[in-house]
């Protein structure tokens, strides 16, 4: 009798521990999922900054935008420049989503950099025109930002 209940005992432990290296593996596959998948992501979010900031270095009418003077009233913003701002815009939103969604971390110096852009003229003014297009959570997130 003791025999039997030892066998189901051991049985019953075996499955435990069987059911559980199945969890643990399960959990080391889908930690090692999650940390590809916030790389693949941060090279992805990386890379299209790369490529928005290299347009911005190679057309030359798109200077004014980095600008710290660019002058709104003798000069009104072009077209082409609010299409680039927007474009930072929604890849800035990007980021803060990927942020917010745990997919990536957020980088030490975003906040300087959301502040030091858009604080230059033609980026203040197409955030100021443009910002109703993104959601209240984003929205407040740059706008505290700036008020700093």
């Amino acid at each position: 009798m003791h025999a039997v209940c030892w066998d189901a005992s051991m049985k019953a432990l075996s499955l435990l521990l069987l059911l559980t290296g199945i969890t643990c593996a399960e959990d080391m596959v889908t930690t090692e999922d999650i940390r590809s998948r916030r790389l693949a992501n941060l090279v992805t979010l990386t890379q299209q900054h790369r490529d928005i900031w290299e347009e911005s270095q190679s057309n030359p009418s798109l200077a004014r935008v980095r600008s710290s003077v660019a002058d709104l009233y003798t000069k009104p913003v072009t077209a082409e420049e609010t299409q680039f701002v927007m474009l930072l815009m929604f890849h800035l939103y990007c980021w803060y989503r990927a942020i917010l969604g745990g997919e990536v971390n957020v980088l030490e110096g975003l906040e300087q950099d959301v502040k030091s852009f858009f604080t230059r003229p033609i980026p203040h003014h197409v955030w100021n025109e443009r910002k109703a297009f993104f959601d209240r959570d984003f929205r407040h997130f740059v706008d505290d930002i700036l008020s700093k």
